[in-house]
């Protein structure tokens, strides 16, 4: 051992003894895995800058790395979640063989750029026993190289006398060694289309140069290449690609020519999905690796590093289907085994499904007795996820509760926002926003949004038939570590609670008018108040309303004969009107209302109808000498009063019978009449013809449409001359109506 090698050593012996017990707990995961060593290191560990060095003998320090990687046996991969994985065959570069069963690994993981320690150097020592003993030859399909290993040939029958000695030094090995390489020969086709095979053959001592590694052990012979080496050529199946090195070695044992088959073959197709599951088809044969008749003796499948049984597999939802010409593995997305990694894709959610999987095939044939084949592939698959949202708002709880995820441990919630306003976490708890994060056993979480319905960023919306709507539009924004990508959620709360204090009227009559009361419940503004088919607002313009208003409720005060107030009748009980008032949510246009009818007491009036009757009440208990209001007639004498009682008199007449006088003046047409006292003398009639009388006069215009008018009518004494209609006044109330 040369002075430089043995300072390295010593170096090791001294950091392996002083650093890996001091590393940090956690940071190496090392075992021991059929025929690898496996040695992972956690994300979190991983500085800016990372490597693997290894001594290989007679080479000095090597960075594991790239082509030297593939040919020497080393298999370096970066998961999903960003944990470094190195594979090592315990036939690789670097290894320490003792027999065939115990190997050793002396390495270095140099970490740059780490957190806490900056640039460390940790020394690692692997050392594995062979579980299971060698086949007589064993091929790898690694992610980044094909390996196959086979036993030594013995020499033959007459040559057992000769003494068997172990091979020289490797260059001296080699020297004595050539490989025969079948490749494609293109200029020819075969009748199945496939070209013929030519044979190339190289010096062993040569061959590294075309990419191949030869290595010969105490009881094997070992060839490896990385993916797409020179001589290495391809077969089309259907979907699946092998490629394949067919090779022959020739190597002298002192006076015999030993020739060994190390052709190798592997699929490299990947996995693929139909959205449920992730698959991996591959070809049972592999040409020119087996030799009819042959017997098939195992399949096993690792998942995750390890072997699984029929139990396991039929348990995880794994489906694996040995056909005569292809083996299917079908894996759901997200079981257990494989690695789930969140994402953003096209600006939605996302999850990453990877899974590790060694398929172990075992069979026997005429030419090698057993063969064992295994074949590495990660599988992986990406799918666009809802997002998980679940309403958990209670009627009872007084607030908007709704629970958003299930999202794994990469997903964090960094800020909400509304319309106008964005919360980080802190901000959101201060704004009475609570945010709080539920975690589950499986290390995936989820978040639960709290708000109370009267929180000022609720909207409440009244809907009709005493219930609220209360929703709150939010924007969630999730960070997805260690990427930095940014998603965002829209989400809406609302629940619907029959909580609405509905508004209810209530009216009486009074001397001066009628009153309506309007309580508003708990939905005040959100009403609007009509009287007689117009607005409140517009009616309070001229100021005969009287308003009383409190918080809870608005009283108003109708006169008589104010707009708003409708004409029913008119009797001796005094004047028949109704008051509908309506409520109409301005949002909903749901209605609600309510019809006072009064009988208020009037003692004169005379009420000109749209369909031209005219109706009169008139009081004669303050005329002097008095009369009988049963002898009060009209201009026609046979038109009598329809009531009458101690002191008033009540007529109903069309308004162009009964002795009236028609006259047209400006566009309308005017009715006059006179409700006049009949004394029961004929003579005194005679003598006094007008001894007590009351001008009665509707107007209405030529052309519809006729309106409602009351007058209060005026008396007239005994004139000293012919009576003369005298137009009304004084119009109390008009209401248009058409006839």
């Amino acid at each position: 051992m040369n002075e430089k090698k043995m300072i390295r050593v010593f170096w090791f012996v001294l950091f392996f003894v002083t650093r890996v017990g001091c590393a940090v707990d956690g940071m190496f995961n090392i075992g021991c895995s059929d025929r690898q060593f496996w040695l992972v290191v956690k994300s979190n560990f991983l500085g800016s800058r990372f490597r693997f060095e290894v001594e290989e003998e007679g080479s000095g320090v090597r960075q594991v790395w790239g082509q030297w990687a593939a040919e020497c046996g080393y298999t370096l991969q970066l998961d999903s979640w960003g944990d470094l994985t190195l594979r090592v065959s315990y036939l690789a570069c670097g290894v320490q063989n003792q027999g065939d069963s115990e190997f050793r690994l002396m390495l270095w993981f140099v970490n740059e750029g780490a957190a806490e320690e900056g640039t460390s150097q940790h020394p690692l020592l692997l050392s594995c026993r062979l579980e299971e003993p060698w086949r007589p030859r064993e091929v790898v399909c690694e992610k980044n190289y094909m390996e196959i290993s086979v036993e030594k040939q013995l020499p033959p029958d007459n040559q057992k006398g000769t003494e068997w000695v172990a091979p020289g030094p490797a260059d001296d090995t080699l020297r004595e060694l050539r490989v025969l390489f079948r490749v494609p020969d293109l200029r020819e086709r075969l009748s199945s289309g496939w070209p013929p095979l030519k044979e190339e053959s190289i010096p062993g001592h040569l061959v590294h140069l075309l990419g191949y590694s030869i290595n010969m052990t105490t009881s094997r012979i070992v060839l490896r290449c990385a993916y797409g080496s020179r001589l290495a050529y391809t077969l089309q199946d259907g979907n699946v690609t092998v490629e394949i090195v067919s090779t022959t070695l020739l190597y002298r044992h002192q006076w015999t020519l030993l020739r060994v088959d190390t052709s190798v073959a592997c699929t490299t197709s990947q996995g693929s999905s139909d959205g449920a599951d992730v698959i991996w088809m591959l070809p049972w044969l592999l040409p020119p690796l087996v030799q009819t008749p042959l017997k098939q003796k195992s399949l096993k499948v690792a998942v995750g590093g390890y072997y699984i049984s029929q139990c396991e597999a039929r348990d995880r939802g794994y489906r694996i289907q040995d056909n005569n010409d292809t083996i299917e593995i079908r894996i759901p997305f997200g079981a257990d085994g494989g690695r789930l990694k969140s994402g953003v894709t096209e600006g939605q959610y996302s999850q990453l499904y990877e899974v590790d999987v060694v398929l172990l095939r075992e069979w026997e044939d005429s030419a090698w007795g057993r063969t064992q084949q295994r074949t590495f592939r990660t599988l992986s698959t990406n799918r666009k996820l809802p997002v998980i949202i679940t309403d958990h708002t209670a009627p009872s709880g007084g607030e908007l509760l709704v629970s958003v995820g299930v999202f794994l441990p990469d997903i964090l919630l960094v800020n909400v926002s509304t319309a106008d306003q964005v919360f980080t976490w802190d901000e959101a708890e201060r704004n009475s926003v609570r945010i709080s994060q539920v975690s589950f056993s499986n290390g995936t979480h989820s978040y639960l949004l709290q708000v109370p319905f009267r929180h000022p960023l609720v909207t409440q919306k009244y809907v009709g038939e005493g219930y609220s709507s209360y929703s709150l539009s939010l924007l969630l924004s999730f960070l997805l570590s260690p990427d930095g990508q940014i998603f965002h959620v829209p989400l809406i709360l609302r629940s619907t609670l029959q909580d609405a204090v509905v508004p209810w009227l209530e009216g009486a009559c009074s001397d001066r008018g009628v009153r309506i009361q309007v309580h508003y419940g708990n939905l005040q503004k959100q009403w609007g108040v009509y009287v007689g088919g117009l607005k409140l607002q517009q009616l309070l313009q001229n100021r005969q309303y009287i308003l009383d208003t409190t918080e809870e409720s608005v009283s108003i005060e109708i006169p008589l004969f104010a707009p708003g107030i409708d004409y029913k009748g008119l009797s001796l009980q005094g004047l028949e009107v109704s008051v509908w008032v309506r409520l109409v949510h301005v949002k909903t246009m749901e209605e609600l209302s309510h019809l006072q009818e009064c009988t208020l007491p009037v003692k004169e009036l005379l009420v000109c109808l749209p369909d031209g009757q005219m109706v009169a009440l008139l009081d004669v208990s303050g005329v002097f000498p008095p009369v009988d209001p049963k002898r009060m007639v009209l201009l026609d004498p046979s038109c009598g009063p329809l009531d009458t009682d101690s002191s008033r008199v009540l007529f109903s007449f069309p308004s162009g019978s009964c002795g009236s006088v028609v006259t047209h003046a400006d566009g309308h047409v005017i009715y006059a009449n006179t409700a006049r006292y009949l004394p029961p003398d004929p003579a005194h009639a005679r003598l006094h013809p007008h001894l007590y009388s009351v001008p009665l006069m509707c107007v209405f215009p030529e052309s519809g449409p006729y309106s409602i008018s009351i007058y209060r009518p005026r008396s007239t004494a005994p004139p000293t001359a012919p009576l003369i209609p005298i137009p009304p006044t004084h119009t109390l109330h008009t209401h248009t109506a058409q006839i």
